[in-house]
């Protein structure tokens, strides 16, 4: 405890006023103590500093200055309890010099509750909040965070959220984020299925959780556990329809016997507006991508609130989030369209007419990664059902649906073509969705591939589909040396996508290659030299004794004859990312 007690005198005061005064005092005894703490956890931590104002540099920098002598008795090892260990590397901390500390990170209160439930302290949430406004955010228009506000503030009106996004930006720490991960999975669960809690910072924090759910997070199959569970968030707080259009529950209906209709309705907000969306957005990706999940419903109530967000214009971002929806509802309808009763030519017709319309009325004139990889996607989508409706009507002559497998081969390679153009270093920052709907792409190409029907030549597509498969498994390859924000990644994850991908390669010639006249001492001497003998390689497989082992599991089956499922199971439900025993909930 500080000293300071002794050496003020009190005047003479009411009882009252002495206590108001005492309290004043203690409460900024403890600033002083947080003071002391926060500058020697940053002492401990290192580390290089997030962006700040120059306003903010120098006034951290007089705060040093005018604390220096409260702190000259402090060692610079000292840390507050329950201080996480340290990284063994100190480029890979996410902390600042005390010089370098924006005054609402050295005056946030933190205490051990906080501590113990994030998993950081309050000055590494505020650099981990700041690393996804820059670098995540973008990604993410479902959600929309003052400028201002700090970790302690976020935390303290919605602390799911904070959770969450100090989840997801740790990538660059992979044991320690699972541990993370396990944390934020059982704050959840306590608070909605135990607790029955439910608020927008709930809602926000699953979407933010779910938007990063890829491998190098978390890899519990819980995907669909945590959107189902959005899902029944939304409809149980009401904000997937107007207010006060379904009331049924008995508590309602006796209040309104006893008092009457309420004279005012609870006014819907854009906040609501915008997790409305995201959980219609994640929903439906996974299920267009993988036919993972059914999607939340798209209602006119829906679309009604994206014109609201249109017409308020509150963000920037709002018109983006508005666009990728709206395109990501006609991927909903053409990938729901099963048993047509009209030719499925006048299906795809009706599709481009609206894809069409979506482009010339498109509000977003933002040049996004994300927003040309969405109408991509839409479009692959679209030209993929001629390839559905032939594969499911043998009978159909094959020219009938060349121009349509033509056009869908297109799209394919100009969203491969913008996907690679994404920086290696920001693979472990953007969303799910762009792998997702990659995956996708990915599958419809193999389809393509593989299609084994007289007549077809898919080599005349001027498409070198082992070469796609290269460039793919390089950059995972990479990216797990990638250095995002400038740290020093401890992350593997990419490296098993990597794998998987060069297995996957090696079905693909023994499969087709040699049935279409390649020798099997070309096709040997290819693979060593593009792979160098990769993990899982096998001579007899290349000599075409036997098909490839997979690198994790056994599938069973022809691999190719139910593609969507089997490369998703296989290439994603079943990876092992070596996680300890005993950590997946």
């Amino acid at each position: 405890m500080c000293p300071l007690r002794e050496r003020v005198s009190f005047p003479r005061r009411s009882a009252t006023e002495t206590e108001d005064f005492k309290d004043v005092l203690e409460k900024l005894e403890n600033k002083i103590e947080h003071l002391v703490n926060a500058l020697s956890t940053a002492q401990q931590f290192g580390g290089q500093p997030s962006p700040t104002s120059q306003n903010d540099h120098a006034g951290g920098h007089r705060s040093s200055q005018v604390l220096s002598t409260l702190c000259a008795d402090i060692p610079n090892d000292a840390s507050p309890s329950g201080s996480p260990p340290t990284s063994a590397n100190p480029c890979s901390a996410l902390t600042q010099q005390p010089s370098d500390m924006s005054a609402s990170q050295i005056a946030s209160p933190t205490d051990q509750g906080d501590y113990q439930s994030l998993g950081v302290t309050m000055s590494e949430a505020d650099i981990l909040l700041d690393r996804f406004r820059r670098l995540m955010a973008p990604g993410m228009p479902f959600i929309v965070l003052a400028p201002e506000i700090t970790a302690q503030q976020l935390y303290n009106q919605k602390p799911v959220l904070l959770h969450a996004i100090v989840t997801v930006t740790y990538f660059h720490d992979l044991p320690r984020q699972q541990g993370m991960v396990k944390q934020l999975m059982r704050d959840i669960s306590e608070r909605v299925l135990m607790n029955s809690e439910k608020n927008i910072g709930i809602l926000q924090g699953i979407l933010v959780f779910v938007a990063w759910y890829h491998p190098h997070v978390f890899w519990g199959q819980q995907t669909t556990n945590l959107l189902h569970l959005s899902i029944a968030l939304t409809i149980d707080m009401g904000i997937d329809r107007l207010p006060g259009s379904c009331h049924t529950d008995f508590k309602h209906a006796a209040t309104k016997a006893v008092h009457g209709p309420n004279l005012v309705a609870r006014a819907p907000t854009l906040e609501e507006h915008r997790a409305l969306a995201g959980v219609f957005y994640l929903t439906s990706m996974l299920a267009s991508s993988f036919k993972k999940i059914d999607a939340l419903s798209y209602t006119k109530y829906m679309e009604d609130c994206l014109n609201s967000l249109v017409q308020a214009r509150e963000h920037e971002s709002d018109l983006l989030l508005v666009q990728i929806v709206r395109l990501q509802h006609l991927a909903e309808d053409t990938h729901t369209t099963e048993a047509p009763s009209a030719p499925m030519q006048m299906y795809i017709k009706a599709f481009e007419a609206d894809l069409s319309k979506l482009k010339q009325n498109d509000p977003c004139k933002e040049d996004s990664t994300l927003l040309k990889l969405q109408y991509l996607s839409a479009e692959i989508l679209v030209w993929e059902l001629s390839l559905i409706d032939l594969q499911e009507n043998k009978t159909k002559p094959l020219r009938s649906h060349l121009e349509d497998l033509y056009r869908c081969v297109e799209a394919i390679k100009s969203f491969i073509e913008v996907y690679f153009t994404i920086p290696i270093d920001a693979y472990l920052t953007i969303p799910f969705a762009v792998f997702g709907q990659f995956a996708h792409a990915f599958i419809v190409l193999t389809k393509l591939a593989s299609l084994e029907m007289d007549g077809w030549d898919f080599r005349s597509l001027s498409v070198n589909f082992p070469q796609i498969i290269d460039e793919a498994t390089n950059r995972f390859d990479r990216a797990t040396k990638s250095s995002p924000d400038g740290l020093q990644v401890e992350n593997e994850s990419f490296a098993k996508w990597a794998h998987r991908l060069r297995w996957m390669k090696q079905v693909y010639e023994a499969k087709f290659l040699q049935e279409n006249g390649f020798v099997a001492q070309e096709r040997q001497n290819a693979v060593k030299i593009l792979f160098d003998r990769p993990e899982g390689y096998d001579e007899a497989t290349i000599a075409g004794a036997q098909q490839p082992t997979p690198p994790d599991d056994v599938l069973s089956g022809d691999f190719f004859s139910n593609f969507d499922e089997t490369f998703w199971n296989s290439f994603a439900g079943d990876m092992d990312l070596g996680f300890p025993d005993g950590l997946l909930p």
